[in-house]
């Protein structure tokens, strides 16, 4: 009996879950994995440590289970009741730390059940920095062999995988979906007026990301103007930076913005001057606007994307110093005075359904293999 044939017999229960509605990249990613789920084959729930954040979805209220809790953790035994009382077959899990406390749950209380992550971020780094770092990866050593499956968005990832001990056959690589028609549906670009170097930046403002390492070195150059949109924890530490180095008229903070693209279609560069990353939607994002982009090589993930793209639309500098180096080089854009948008500079890219797809065919094909063992 194949997985087509069990697939047409019952569809599969699956919790997916997510820590809140944060604007991060892993939230977008599985957002967009429901929306584009085949729903005649998988009967999900988003299942929520609790429902803060900004990012918005089309997810019916009844499919969403908020656990209401503002850690994981103190989380698990509401979490087990609803275990018992909607019985899923599969539990997706999107950040290392509630996937080890899933592999805790599934070794004491539900053995027969599944459990799949999607890994957001390299492990080895991004463990470091994660609260009670020790004991997580202490935790995450030990129990990630057991894990039936993993979804990696690199290669590079992939290998990381295998050195903590998980078996080639569970893992997949599976890139980032774009969404080029919502992306792209930009009636007019927005760039920082005048002429000179224009750059721009978009994601959380957390340590992760870096911009506390980038502001500085824009000192040192001149006619130079970063637009920063989004939300962070940092903000008030990187206004002291720019207040400390008197540079208030090189940056515009804009916050939060459902729709960024129209600031990342008219930029001259994509900034990513980020610590650690998995593959970072931004990137792929930035590229199908037309708009290159400079970060660095600290994020391993973005060797792949060497092959589909020409080599000056992804600047990948060895460190900030060098990063500094390459900025103090570059030209504004032949069209600053009168921006459009730009021609995609990224090919053989997942789209929304094609990767809720692939997703799909892998949960079916590793819930199927556990369920014939």
């Amino acid at each position: 009996m194949g997985i087509s044939k069990y697939k047409k017999m019952k569809r599969l229960t699956i919790f997916i879950l997510l820590p809140s509605f944060a604007s991060g990249g892993a939230e977008r990613v599985t957002i967009s994995l429901i929306e584009n789920l085949d729903k005649s084959n998988f009967n999900y729930f988003l299942v929520m440590q609790n429902t803060y954040g900004p990012l918005k979805c089309n997810i019916a209220k009844k499919k969403i289970i908020n656990l209401n809790s503002l850690k994981f953790r103190y989380a698990l035994i509401n979490l087990v009741k609803v275990i018992y009382k909607k019985k899923p077959k599969v539990i997706f899990s999107t950040f290392p730390h509630m996937t080890i406390f899933l592999l805790i749950i599934k070794k004491i209380f539900f053995p027969k059940m599944t459990i799949i992550s999607r890994e957001p971020n390299m492990p080895s780094i991004s463990l470091l920095h994660t609260s009670n770092s020790y004991i997580i990866r202490k935790l995450y050593n030990i129990f990630m062999p057991s894990i039936d499956g993993v979804i990696a968005s690199s290669t590079a990832m992939k290998n990381e995988l295998l050195l903590k001990g998980i078996i080639a056959k569970k893992i997949a690589i599976i890139s980032n979906p774009i969404n080029t028609k919502k992306i792209r549906n930009v009636e007019k670009v927005h760039r920082f007026g005048g002429k000179g170097l224009r750059l721009v930046f978009v994601g959380r403002l957390v340590y992760q990301k870096g911009l506390d390492r980038l502001i500085p070195i824009l000192k040192n150059i001149k006619n130079i103007h970063i637009t920063i949109i989004g939300e962070g924890l940092e903000r008030s530490n990187l206004e002291k930076i720019i207040k400390k180095h008197k540079i208030n008229d090189k940056i515009s903070f804009l916050g939060h913005l459902d729709s960024p693209y129209a600031y990342v279609a008219g930029a001259d560069y994509f900034v990513l001057p980020s610590r650690w990353e998995g593959l970072p939607n931004v990137v792929l994002e930035s590229l199908a606007l037309g708009t290159p982009v400079i970060t660095t090589k600290e994020i391993y993930g973005l060797e792949d994307l060497k092959y589909n793209i020409l080599k000056n639309d992804l600047l990948l500098c060895k460190n900030i110093k060098a990063m500094a180096n390459l900025i103090i080089k570059l030209c504004e854009r032949k069209d600053y005075k009168n921006p459009i948008l730009r021609k995609s500079l990224i090919k053989n890219y997942n789209s929304q359904s094609q990767y809720s797809k692939k997703v799909s065919n892998f949960i079916e094909k590793i819930f199927y293999e556990n369920k014939t063992n």
